[in-house]
């Protein structure tokens, strides 16, 4: 049985957010830099008086510079703090494929959970989750 989901577009691939992570769209004046700030980190924006950190998804995801994106996304997961990501696309609604759907798509990082393609797009099932534990880890090094 297919269920729907949202999903928001980074490069040529549509990242799921999978059931329980809230987002909301923003529409942020600046995105203030942040000296000595990690590789995926763009900047801060301020959301309703709070500076939250602001993820390069075309570095994270792609390992590419990260193109003027128009669309910031803040991201709410009930284990972490909000993170906004940068985003190429309005989120839409999609189906998500049964589970045992999985095509195999080199180099791409572990958090992505399973990949599945239509005749259009092709989707990567993201576990937030371990994407922002992935992140803050990294951040201490």
């Amino acid at each position: 049985m297919e269920q729907t989901a949202f999903c928001y577009r980074t490069g040529d691939y549509h990242i799921v957010l999978e059931e329980g992570v809230r987002s909301e769209l923003l529409t942020p004046e600046q995105i203030y830099p942040v000296p000595f700030a990690p590789a995926w980190c763009v900047g801060l924006v301020a959301v309703r008086g709070e500076l939250f950190p602001v993820v390069d998804m075309h570095r994270v995801l792609l390992n590419q510079d990260r193109p003027e994106q128009p669309y910031l996304l803040c991201l709410r997961h009930e284990s972490f703090e909000p993170i906004i990501v940068g985003c190429d696309s309005l989120p839409v609604q999609t189906e998500t494929q049964k589970a045992d759907t999985n095509e195999h798509i080199p180099g791409l990082p572990g958090w992505i959970r399973r990949t599945w393609s239509t005749d259009k797009h092709v989707y990567l099932e993201a576990d937030h989750r371990r994407l922002f534990s992935t992140l803050l880890n990294r951040q201490k090094r």
